[in-house]
């Protein structure tokens, strides 16, 4: 009996000191952006006003665990490596700062504003890193403006200037900021 308790003790203590701790992640802001500016009006007159949709996420992408393409038809999620909050939300919020920076002029939120505002929805159908050195942001926009729509891929691939996730996160978060200034250029055509 105490030859299995020992055993057993032996066992817990040896797993318990095996375990990694688990890191979250949150997307960064890029040292290029400038500090988000409220949007300007003229006296009388009311900026545009853009709403921002909750992002498309394939369901690879919308669990916890950051991914990692190991081969052009593989991919490992992090255990221990995870989004502080749903990548969705992260991606909307961090987009709306964007273009709010980029759009001085316009009203950009993720909230429904009253009457007829102009809409963005985004499909994010990758946003990882890969096996060849570099983090891969891809997916497609399509913008409502009235009875009009406006639809444009994306495809952005940033090289990694180190190693691990934390480095990952900082290069997709810049990926996703020159994703926001090409949406940002077409929508102020």
């Amino acid at each position: 009996m105490k030859k299995c308790l020992l055993l057993l003790f032996a066992v817990c203590l040896t797993a318990c000191s095996s375990t990694h701790s688990t890191k979250y992640y949150q997307l960064t802001a890029s040292n290029d952006r400038a500090v988000t500016t409220a949007s300007t009006s003229v006296l009388g007159q009311q900026p545009k006003v853009l709403w921002v949709e909750t992002i498309n996420l394939p369901d690879a992408l919308a669990g916890s665990g950051i991914a990692f393409q190991t081969s052009e038809v593989q991919y490992r999620l992090a255990e221990q490596n995870l989004w502080a909050s749903p990548l969705d939300q992260q991606l909307q919020q961090s987009l709306v700062t964007n273009l709010s920076n980029l759009m001085p002029n316009w009203l950009v939120t993720n909230t429904l504003p009253d009457g007829d505002p102009d809409s963005l929805t985004v499909t994010v159908t990758a946003f990882q890193g890969r096996w060849d050195g570099h983090a891969l942001v891809q997916g497609y926009w399509l913008y409502h403006h009235h009875t009009d729509i406006l639809r444009q891929p994306f495809t952005i691939v940033v090289p990694l200037q180190g190693n691990g996730y934390g480095e990952l996160v900082k290069v997709l978060s810049k990926a996703w900021y020159q994703a926001s200034q090409q949406i940002a250029t077409q929508i102020n055509l």
